[in-house]
């Protein structure tokens, strides 16, 4: 007699219509913090109202003379004064939207969360908030004239990308930061930046801004959805992810972000005022012999601060490279007692002096500066603040709201002497 066949009755096939689908949230799989915006936050306030027509403060920064030896009974000295001169301040507005639908709005209003892993409203304003930090962070670094990097070579769409920030060799393959990881790419979706090639001399914008679709670290490449027509050699490549995508000044970033830390240390001109006519309108001192930084290099920056700029040293911000050679540095020359009872990471430490570094610091800098009166901060509020569901604008003939993040903000200069920077530095 034989047995009948049977199989074993499973959650996970024959009856899996009875199991739960379980998802167990949505974790944060990479870094997104940027950690410039809290030592932005540590600098001196830029104490004046915002206006939109004009915002200028005055430099002290002509030396008095004139005083003389003279005779008994002789003519006195000639009088003579020095005048302050006039330091231009523009307020930048940086902008980032976001749409939701009709139904999902709905929904989240009615009944809240329990059909979703976490509210799309929040999640969206939460990654909104991000950008708009990410772009203040990177512009610490950078030149108010947008720069973000320049074109080496062109292949079609694919375009092979040096100088990060206009400088040259930064952001190279050699470097931890390289001139490409500034960029978005996406191959489909709105998730992408879009950025414009422009002629130098002008400069001319060559062609309407593309789509970043793809990028490759390895190679310092990014590739955008269509050709940019004309595009060259030693191109600018600036952001353009606004709607207008037809001429330079409403489609572009061209002279639209603030003056960060290279601006302060190495342009001639800042605010309207020359450091070509006004020696004491520069950076204390400016570095570019490269080597290794050491003590004396910072003993040398703090001196050339306290002699220009009269104040005193408290901050210095470096690459993280640069970091790891003074520690390699310090732990070569270090004596002890008991090797396992070394710490492994212990951090270089100089009576006050606060050190910082991030990802976003470019290679081989390293800063150094009296934060209470050099860079300062100019902001409308203390931090971007997110809309409510009530702040959106209806879509026109769409079924959604569209709603935008906003931040008014800028770095005003009041004393380049109290900066010093060094660069080329060597790195581990």
């Amino acid at each position: 007699m034989a047995l009948a066949t049977y199989g074993v009755e499973t959650g996970g096939s024959t009856l899996k219509e009875l199991g739960r689908k379980v998802q167990a949230g949505v974790f944060k799989a990479a870094q997104y913090g940027v950690e410039e915006v809290t030592w932005i936050k540590a600098l001196e306030k830029y104490d004046a109202p915002i206006s939109l027509r004009e915002i200028t403060h005055e430099l002290d920064v002509l030396q008095a003379t004139g005083a003389a030896f003279i005779p008994e009974g002789g003519k006195e000295a000639r009088p003579s004064s020095p005048t302050a001169v006039t330091a231009t301040v523009s307020t930048l507005l940086v902008n980032k939207r976001f749409t939701i639908s009709k139904t999902m709005q709905m929904i989240l209003q009615k009944q809240g969360v329990r059909g979703v892993l976490e509210s799309q409203f929040k999640w969206q304003g939460r990654k909104a908030v991000e950008a708009l930090r990410a772009r203040q962070g990177d512009t610490f670094y950078g030149f108010s004239t947008g720069t973000l990097a320049l074109i080496s070579s062109v292949a079609g769409a694919v375009y092979t990308l040096k100088d990060l920030y206009g400088i040259a060799g930064l952001g190279s393959l050699s470097h931890n930061r390289r001139v490409v990881d500034q960029f978005v790419a996406a191959a489909s979706g709105n998730n992408a930046d879009y950025i414009a090639a422009l002629n130098p001399s002008g400069p001319a914008l060559r062609d309407v801004p593309r789509k970043v679709i793809a990028k490759d670290r390895a190679l310092n490449t990014v590739t955008t959805d269509v050709a940019i027509t004309g595009a060259v050699a030693n191109d600018l490549i600036v952001y353009a992810q606004n709607v207008e995508n037809t001429t330079l000044a409403g489609g572009t970033e061209r002279d639209l972000n603030p003056p960060g830390l290279l601006d302060g240390l190495t342009s001639v001109s800042l605010h309207g005022v020359s450091g070509a006519t006004y020696e004491k309108w520069n950076a204390a001192l400016n570095d570019a012999s490269g080597g290794r930084f050491t003590g004396i290099k910072l003993m040398k920056a703090k001196d050339a601060i306290t002699n220009l700029g009269g104040g005193t040293a408290n901050r210095v911000i470096w690459a993280q490279g640069v970091k790891n050679d003074v520690v390699a540095q310090l732990q070569a020359g270090l004596r002890f007692a008991d090797a396992y009872g070394m710490e492994m990471d212990g951090s270089p430490k100089s009576k006050g002096i606060e050190f910082k570094t991030s990802r976003r610091v470019p290679d081989g800098y390293t800063f150094v500066m009296d934060d209470s009166n050099s860079m300062r901060r100019l902001m409308l509020t203390p931090d971007v603040d997110t809309p409510g569901m009530d702040e959106g604008d209806k879509l026109q003939d769409d079924s959604g709201s569209i709603f935008s993040v906003d931040f008014l903000f800028t770095y005003p200069w009041t004393n380049r002497g109290n900066l010093a920077g060094f660069s080329g530095l060597t790195q581990q």
